[in-house]
C-alpha cells in the first residue's frame, strides 16, 4: 500500500493538470503557438540549463543516456517494420513516427521530479535532448524524406543543452541569482506542457483504431522492452536506469501529430494514435512505477 500510495501521489497531479487543459479547451478557444513558442524559445531551454548544472554528470553517463534513447528509437522502428510487413503497409510512414518517438517531456518531466527528485528530472532532461535531436533529423527524414535537418539549430534547446553539459563537466557554478532566474523561467515549463498537452488533446478524434491500437503497443510495450534491453546492454542502475524505463514506454508524442499534419503523411492515425496511447498511459504508467519504485 505504501508503494501504491506514493505511485498515486505522483500520476495523480500530473494527469489532473493534463485533465484541466483538456476542459479548458471545452470552455475557451485559444491559439497554442503563443505558448509553443514561449515554452520553446524561454521556459525549456531555462529548464535545461537549470536541470543539467546542477546535477553532477559523468561523460559516461551521457554517452548512456544518449545511446539508450537511439537504441529505444531503433528497436521500436523495427518492430513497426515488422509489423507493417505482414500486414503489407510498408509504406505507411505515418505509423514509424508514432512508435518511434515518444512523449518525452509533457509527462516524463513532472513524473521523474516527484518520483526521483531532482536528478531524475535531470535525467529526463538528458532523454529528452537526445530524443528531440532525432525527432528533428531522423523523424523529418521519415516525414518529409529529407531535409529539414537544420531545425534542430534553429529552436535555442541545442544550444542550451549544450551550456548546461558545459558547466555541469566543468564544475562551473551560474551565479545565485542567475540560477535563481534560470529556476523560476524553467518552473513554468512542466504545467504549461502538461495544459498544452490536453488542450491538443481535447481536438483529437479516435480513427483507425486497429492500427492505432498495434501502433500504441508498440510504442509503450515495444518501448518498455526496448529501454529494459538497452539499460541491461549499457549497464544504467539507479534513477537513470528507472527514468530511462519509464521514459522509453511513454505513449506518442505530440509532435509526431505536427509533423505528420505539416508534411501530410497519414495525419488522422497519428492523431488518433496520440490520443490513444495517451489513454492507455493513465493505466500503464502507475504499473511501471508500481515496479520502479
Amino acid at each position: 500500500m505504501p508503494a501504491l500510495a506514493k505511485v498515486l501521489s505522483v500520476v495523480f497531479p500530473v494527469f489532473c493538470i493534463i485533465g484541466l487543459g483538456y476542459l479548458f479547451a471545452r470552455f475557451k478557444t485559444i491559439s497554442l503557438e503563443p505558448i509553443i513558442e514561449v515554452l520553446l524559445y524561454l521556459t525549456i531551454p531555462a529548464l535545461v540549463i537549470s536541470s543539467l548544472s546542477q546535477k553532477e554528470i559523468r561523460p559516461g553517463e551521457l554517452f548512456q543516456i544518449s545511446a539508450a534513447a537511439f537504441g529505444v528509437v531503433v528497436c521500436t522502428g523495427l518492430a513497426s517494420l515488422a509489423y507493417l510487413t505482414i500486414t503489407g503497409r510498408r509504406d505507411m510512414r505515418g505509423f514509424y513516427l508514432t512508435t518511434m518517438f515518444m512523449n518525452s517531456a509533457n509527462i516524463p518531466f513532472p513524473i521523474a521530479l516527484l518520483a526521483f527528485g531532482r536528478d531524475g528530472l535531470a535525467v529526463a532532461v538528458l532523454y529528452y535532448i537526445a530524443i528531440s535531436v532525432f525527432v528533428y533529423s531522423i523523424g523529418i527524414y521519415i516525414a518529409k524524406g529529407s531535409g529539414g535537418y537544420a531545425e534542430i539549430f534553429r529552436l535555442p534547446l541545442i544550444y542550451a543543452a549544450v551550456i548546461g553539459v558545459g558547466l555541469n563537466l566543468m564544475h562551473i557554478r551560474l551565479p545565485g541569482t542567475v540560477l535563481t532566474t534560470m529556476d523560476m523561467l524553467g518552473a513554468a515549463t512542466i504545467p504549461l506542457m502538461q495544459i498544452s498537452l490536453g488542450y491538443r488533446l481535447s481536438s483529437t478524434r479516435l480513427s483507425h483504431l486497429g492500427t492505432s491500437l498495434a501502433a500504441s503497443v508498440i510504442r509503450i510495450g515495444g518501448g518498455l522492452m526496448a529501454g529494459y534491453a538497452m539499460v541491461t546492454l549499457l549497464g544504467l542502475e539507479g534513477v537513470s536506469r528507472s527514468v530511462v524505463l519509464l521514459t522509453s514506454a511513454m505513449p506518442s508524442a505530440v509532435i509526431n501529430f505536427v509533423m505528420s499534419h505539416r508534411y501530410n503523411v497519414q495525419s488522422e492515425l497519428v492523431a488518433s494514435t496520440v490520443a490513444l496511447s495517451t489513454v492507455m498511459s493513465i493505466a500503464t504508467i502507475p504499473l511501471i512505477l508500481m515496479w520502479l519504485i
